[in-house]
């Protein structure tokens, strides 16, 4: 059926939770996994140099968070026999970097942590870049939450 799963994930509980799950999923299916970061572009718009500087150090320890996390999802999918890789992109939109990254590795399934979002008319399980995942995808897009 499905041969190879492509999990985004940013570190989160949720990120987190959906790797353990996408892992297993693979396992039962016998498919490899790619397990992709998506780190969002650092931008300065005119800020002075003792803005830039936290920011930018506090971006370092998150990606440095973020590889941690990805090296015992791959230890834990190779534990469960699952063949995985990581890979990392940069992209202001999740959405856009889960689906070339999904064309680029040959991937036929996506499993997708959603957050919850809190907005003027309550919670939502589903933020905006699932949302625009799900209508910009042509592959099946398993969401968590």
């Amino acid at each position: 059926m499905y041969k190879h799963v492509l999990i985004p994930t940013d570190g989160s509980p949720v990120g987190t939770k959906a790797v353990k799950e996408g892992v297993e999923l693979a396992r039962a299916l016998d498919a490899k996994v790619t397990i992709l970061t998506v780190v969002q572009p650092f931008h300065v718009y005119g800020l002075g140099v003792d803005a830039v500087a936290e920011p930018e150090h506090r971006l370092h320890e998150d990606e440095e968070h973020d590889l941690e996390d990805t090296r015992l999802a791959e230890a834990a999918a190779e534990t469960l026999g699952v063949q995985a890789v990581h890979m990392t992109a940069e992209d202001d939109h999740l959405s856009r970097a889960v689906i070339q990254a999904a064309q680029s590795r040959g991937c036929d399934l996506v499993v997708m942590p959603a957050h919850d979002r809190i907005g003027l008319l309550g919670r939502s399980h589903v933020d905006s870049e699932t949302v625009r995942l799900l209508a910009e995808c042509e592959l099946p897009v398993l969401v968590l939450h």
